[in-house]
């Protein structure tokens, strides 16, 4: 907002000779408001530690990568003609302390025909990363399904399509210890 102030101050102060003084005082009364805001904002103290995003006691700090050997990712298939296209498929947790909360695909999608300039006889239709969000307990299994846009237009196919679908990436937290209640306590 200050900005565009001092743009109009100072194009009445260059284009408008009699209205020049005007212009003069209306960009030093904005450098002053300016001065004294920074000198407030550097007299405050500085926040605290523990309301910072990502500080070690802020519970953001909490999310960590999910070892990828830890993630069983089986039938992952797309399904849909891309307004939008769905990726399903089941995924298991197999960690003993982590809950997975999300996961990253990477979907490649190849047509296969004979004449394919491609040595392997299919060519790229197009890639996509795509994000999964997912809370699933340490041990636990599941079903999933997500839906995605790819961008921009998708080219047709001349023969058979191929997928190809590979878990990238994935996010976890340490699951809350539950303390069993001990007889007689």
């Amino acid at each position: 907002m200050y900005w565009i102030l001092a743009a109009i101050f100072l194009l009445i102060a260059l284009a408008v000779p009699k209205l020049r003084p005007v212009g003069i005082l209306g960009s030093v009364v904005l450098g002053l408001m300016l001065g004294w805001g920074m000198v407030q904002r550097l007299r405050t103290q500085p926040p605290d530690t523990a309301s910072v995003r990502g500080s070690p006691s802020s519970p953001t700090s909490a999310v960590r990568a999910f070892p990828l050997e830890s993630l069983d990712a089986k039938d992952l298939r797309i399904a849909g003609n891309g307004a939008p296209f769905e990726v399903r498929g089941r995924v298991t947790n197999r960690s003993p302390d982590l809950r997975l909360r999300s996961f990253t695909v990477m979907i490649s999608r190849r047509d296969c025909f004979d004449g394919s300039l491609d040595p392997s006889g299919c060519s790229v239709l197009w890639e996509s990363r795509q994000w999964v969000e997912l809370s699933l307990a340490a041990g636990e299994s599941r079903d999933f399904v997500s839906s995605f846009w790819t961008r921009g237009e998708v080219p047709r196919a001349r023969g058979r399509i191929q997928d190809k679908i590979d878990v990238v990436a994935a996010d976890g937290e340490l699951a809350p210890r539950i303390e069993a209640e001990q007889p007689g306590a």
